[in-house]
């Protein structure tokens, strides 16, 4: 209810030449997307990022939204978490990986990721299929 009320004082302002539509519109679309964090504390990291691309995007326009985002990207990536980077395997790109958007399917992935630096590359040995070959690969 109170997103309701919110876009239609949204609408108001807009009507009254306050704001731009395009703020209208980002401040929506922030308020959906904080009903999709399963996670208290990364909800407040975003909330907080949410008032920074609003001002940005007051302040600056697409500019400013594009600016604020660049920034965020630059700090997302400089961030290791156990010695792999943050936003891999999309950020330091690797041809050979096969890990991403679309995956192989369950029986052809038997070897870890580059980016992991593990000791063995190799999950489990002769793994793949074996409910289609009677346990004989």
């Amino acid at each position: 209810m109170v997103l309701l009320d919110g876009l239609i004082l949204g609408e108001a302002a807009v009507s009254a030449n306050i704001v731009s539509p395009i703020l209208i519109i980002v401040v929506a679309l922030t308020g959906l997307t904080a009903f999709a964090v399963p996670d208290y504390l990364l909800g407040f990291h975003l909330r907080i990022a949410r008032f920074i691309y609003v001002f940005a995007g007051y302040f600056a326009g697409f500019f400013g939204l594009a600016f604020v985002m660049f920034v965020h990207l630059g700090i997302l990536s400089s961030i290791d978490s156990f010695g792999v980077s943050y936003l891999s395997p999309y950020a330091p790109f690797s041809v050979n990986s096969t890990d991403g958007y679309l995956l192989d399917p369950i029986w052809k992935r038997e070897k870890r990721e580059s980016f992991l630096d593990t000791l063995r590359q190799e999950r489990e040995k002769h793994i793949s299929m074996k409910w289609k070959f009677g346990g004989k690969n």
